[in-house]
């Protein structure tokens, strides 16, 4: 009977093992998968849009647009120009999409405090994007060489990804 036990013990323990090195390759690869797509674009994978597609602003389909500014900013010492397209959803959700360059201007998120979260998956008029959080207000960003496109709406992470994917260059 103890030899039994003993069995029973040592299979259990190796089956348990087994699944322990299974998570720790799983979360490995997503952390790894994560910290990729947040690198600056350096490291990023080139996207498909054109150089003419660059220097276009970034709309929102079905929604209405209710204002449009274009003004320079500086961010960090580099002059930005930066074009902010106000829009609202059939639903009354209000929703800016801000298209802008040099790439400098991304600094403008630590400046106020957004957070990237861990979910991919996300996208901006076909351009892989980064989710980020601040406070009740998400934002999806994403950067084309030195072009830079942000969604920013109090909405929940499905309504941005909707937004994202509806998102288009004109």
């Amino acid at each position: 009977m103890k030899s039994k036990k003993k069995k029973n013990w040592l299979s259990g323990a190796i089956v348990g093992l087994v699944g322990l090195a299974c998570a720790l390759v799983l979360s490995a690869v997503f952390y790894g998968a994560m910290a990729y797509q947040l690198l600056d674009g350096a490291a990023q994978p080139v996207q498909t849009v054109s150089q003419q597609e660059a220097g276009a602003l970034l709309a929102i389909s079905d929604a209405e647009l209710l204002s449009e500014q274009t003004e320079q900013t500086e961010i960090e010492g580099t002059v930005c120009t930066v074009t902010t397209r106000e829009y609202q959803t059939a639903d009354g959700l209000r929703v800016q999409a801000i298209s802008a360059s040099p790439a400098a201007y991304i600094a403008r998120l630590s400046q106020e405090k957004w957070t990237p979260q861990l979910i991919t998956g996300f996208t901006i008029a076909g351009m892989d994007a980064v989710y980020s959080l601040r406070g009740e207000e998400g934002l999806l960003s994403c950067r084309e060489g030195d072009w830079i496109c942000m969604l920013i709406a109090a909405a929940d992470e499905q309504t941005l990804y909707a937004l994202g994917a509806g998102a288009y260059l004109n």
